[in-house]
């Protein structure tokens, strides 16, 4: 299947990760266009193939885990029933995005502090489950590899519409490739001016080198009063195969 092109924009970035733009403000803009990105992956998933769904990026702060908690949101609104998945072990937000505590998370499940049944929360606010990454190792790797966590990503997929799996930025670490194998598909966020065209090219040519399956790719913080595009345009960043 060839590539299919999200697109969207995201106007001037919120430090705030539990502010869901698309339920807070959803006549905005920017709500509109988060909802254009859920019509391509209807498309894009038109036969249900890709269910564990990776979301990454080139660099660190490109508005990558905002993006995942909204797209979780609408899904949930759609009638879908989701489960957003924190594998940022080094950087976990997911749960400044719920205002939970970090704990009782993945690590502590699969070290085996904590049964499955205390391991997914649920979120009242966005109306999704979600899972947060718990005590901090040292030994990403060996978690992201680990028998449990494949085991885990299959029950989930199982119970799921959608598995949303918020992973590192690619250039940064691995860790984006190694979760690229616990994934059927990765949606890529590029935000205008954070990191170099010729970076991000080189980020997707990874993955692509590691036979990753890109449905698309995203623009987010672009300043819509600066672009030109004007209301209604989609902005689509393109790369050449």
């Amino acid at each position: 299947m060839a590539k299919k092109k999200v697109t969207l924009f995201n106007g001037e970035r919120n430090e705030r990760y539990d502010y869901i733009v698309t339920k807070e403000q959803p006549l905005s803009y920017t709500a509109e266009s988060f909802q254009k990105v859920l019509i391509n992956l209807d498309y894009a998933n038109i036969d249900q193939h890709y269910k564990v769904i990776q979301f990454t990026s080139t660099l660190a702060s490109e508005g990558k885990s905002t993006f995942v908690s909204n797209i979780a949101y609408l899904l949930g609104q759609k009638g879908k029933k989701i489960v957003l998945l924190d594998l940022d072990l080094r950087k976990s937000k997911m749960h400044r995005v719920f205002n939970a505590p970090n704990k009782n998370g993945l690590t502590d499940y699969l070290s085996g502090k904590i049964p499955f049944e205390g391991l997914v929360q649920t979120s009242d606010y966005i109306g999704i489950d979600y899972i947060v990454t718990g005590e901090k190792t040292t030994a990403v790797v060996n978690v992201l590899e680990s028998n449990k966590l494949k085991e885990l990503i299959l029950k989930l997929k199982e119970t799921y519409d959608y598995v949303l799996l918020d992973s590192p930025p690619v250039i940064a670490v691995s860790d984006a490739l190694y979760i690229s194998k616990l994934s059927d598909a990765v949606i890529f966020v590029v935000a205008q001016g954070v990191a170099k065209k010729s970076l991000v090219k080189e980020a997707i040519q990874t993955l692509k080198h590691n036979n990753v399956t890109i449905l698309g790719t995203v623009l987010t913080q672009v300043n819509i009063k600066n672009s030109g595009y004007g209301y209604g345009y989609d902005y689509t960043y393109k790369y050449e195969e």
